[in-house]
């Protein structure tokens, strides 16, 4: 009962921190988006803002596609899968094919972004108004699709939701 109470709470402090995380990108998109608007129509010297964009941009995807693959709700192809689970006999198995793939996406995303992160150290790519390294950005989803990853196990291996309460029942 406690390694189900912990187990989901930390299932929902993940949630949380690639929700928050997605939210303040977002946030951070706009406003620096309309923070370009305004100074272009005032004759204001604001350069840096398009790169904040940008950046704030494509950390949001990789924060919301984590995120997404972690509840499942990204897009699939699911014709011939759907299709094969009709059986009881293949069910099984394309739930354990269909795991793996999600698995594997994320672990392929999450090692290829720290390839990129590790590469940027050695080589870095300066962005011209802000200074920053723009290696720097693949850390989003090196740490948000491994987070993807712990949550997909932590599901795999503990008690569906609800199970406790039938099992007392």
């Amino acid at each position: 009962m406690l390694r189900t109470t912990l187990r989901n709470r930390l299932l929902r402090v993940l949630e949380w921190v690639q929700v928050w995380a997605s939210h303040l990108t977002i946030a951070l998109t706009v406003g620096a988006l309309t923070l370009q608007v305004v100074s272009r129509e005032m004759g204001w010297q604001v350069d840096w803002t398009e790169e904040l964009a940008r950046f704030s941009f494509l950390v949001m995807v990789f924060t919301s596609a984590s995120y997404a693959s972690g509840k499942l709700s990204h897009l699939r192809v699911s014709v011939f899968s759907d299709l094969a689970a009709r059986w009881r006999y293949t069910r099984w198995l394309v739930e354990k094919i269909q795991f793996l793939c999600i698995v594997l996406f994320d672990a392929l995303f999450f090692w290829y972004a720290s390839l990129n992160v590790a590469e940027g150290l050695r080589y870095p790519t300066i962005s011209p108004s802000l200074g920053f390294n723009e290696s720097f950005l693949f850390l989003a989803p090196a740490v948000f699709f491994g987070l993807a990853i712990i949550q997909r196990f932590m599901l795999l291996f503990g008690d569906a939701p609800g199970a406790a309460q039938e099992a007392a029942a």
